[in-house]
Order: C-alpha cells, then sequence, then structure tokens
C-alpha cells in the first residue's frame, strides 16, 4: 500500500555539483542539489537557487557560471558552500579548492572537481523565493583519469561522484553497475507475447 506523502521537493538521488558564479576577479562557488540537464540540443542545464544566495548574483552580473562535479571525497568541503554564506567568507580560501580559468568563458572551474561545465545563462524565471536559471554548456572538461579505455567518455565509477539525499540529508556515492541503458529493457516480453 502506498502512503500519501503530499507535495514535495524530493527527488532521489539528487546530484550535488559545486556550482561556481562570478569572474575569475570575483567568484563565489555554491553546492547545488535543484539542478539536471534541461535539453540536449543545444546542451543545457537548469537548477533553482534561493534568491539571497552570493553566487546567484555573480551568475546575474558576468551572465555565466560554472557547473562542477566533486568525487565522494569532498563531502565536507561541498556541505561548506552549501552551509556557509560567500558574502561573509572566502570559501575559496576556506575549502582549499583551486579556481582554474574556463576555457571558454570567464567563470572559474574548480580543479579539484574532475567533470565541469562551462555554460551561458539563456533564461532566469522567477519562482517564489527561487531563480530557476537555464545555461547552455559551451565547454565540458574532464580529467584524464576518469575517461574511459577511450579516452571519449566519462567512467562514471572513476568520477565517483557524490549526490545528495534530501530528507535524510545525506551524502552518498553511486553503487554498481545494475544493468545497461536503452538494451535490458529488450529483456522484457510484453504481456501476452509470450
Amino acid at each position: 500500500m502506498k502512503k500519501r506523502l503530499g507535495p514535495s521537493d524530493r527527488l532521489y538521488p539528487m546530484p550535488c555539483p559545486l556550482v561556481v558564479g562570478g569572474t575569475s576577479g570575483e567568484s563565489d562557488l555554491l553546492a547545488v542539489a535543484w539542478i539536471g540537464i534541461a535539453a540536449g540540443t543545444p546542451p543545457s542545464v537548469s537548477m533553482a537557487l534561493r534568491d539571497s544566495r552570493r553566487t546567484l548574483e555573480l551568475i546575474r552580473e558576468a551572465g555565466e557560471f560554472t557547473v562542477n562535479i566533486p568525487p565522494v571525497r569532498l563531502a565536507a568541503e561541498v556541505d561548506y558552500c552549501g552551509i556557509t554564506s560567500g558574502r561573509s567568507t572566502d570559501k575559496w580560501a576556506d575549502t582549499g579548492l583551486t579556481p582554474l580559468p574556463g576555457a571558454v568563458l570567464s567563470t572559474p572551474i574548480v580543479a579539484e572537481c574532475p567533470y565541469n561545465m562551462e555554460c551561458r545563462v539563456t533564461a532566469m524565471h522567477e519562482i517564489g523565493h527561487y531563480t530557476l536559471v537555464v545555461g547552455e554548456v559551451v565547454e565540458t572538461h574532464a580529467d584524464e583519469h576518469v575517461l574511459d579505455e577511450t579516452g571519449e567518455k566519462v567512467d562514471v565509477g572513476l568520477l565517483d561522484p557524490l549526490v545528495y539525499i534530501a530528507g535524510s540529508r545525506e551524502y552518498r556515492g553511486l553503487g554498481p553497475v545494475v544493468a545497461q541503458a536503452f538494451s535490458v529493457g529488450r529483456t522484457v516480453r510484453p504481456r501476452g507475447s509470450e
């Protein structure tokens, strides 16, 4: 039997990237769980940021941001960037994370994150106390050690991305591969086809 829980902001699991706003002159980073791919053509991400966030102000000013996927080992640094205000502290200095210049945009990427996306803002929409930000991905970066044997695709096992579990407020890693997408579904036999 299912229990009704009412409207919820919970989706399991959520990615937990570090989003950077600003430029090489002034930037801030923020842990963001409400983020995902918005479109494939052009490749775009969308995220909801609370209006009070300093990172959002810097994104508005620069018109760009980066999305940086941290490995599990950076859980403390990611959490710090989510619970600490960029108005009163330098999160880069406090966490020891390193800003690197982007290849296309002026917003830095995070050196310690093995996968990074440079995004140009294409839309903003106010929703309550949040702003939905949509950005076109104009470049991606991956550390060579997280690429598969072809050197062309990210091996998520090697990436070891940190994920967030809403409700229980936990950080976790991903488990082992359970099946191959666009393939395992072929093993299902529609009812009556036997």
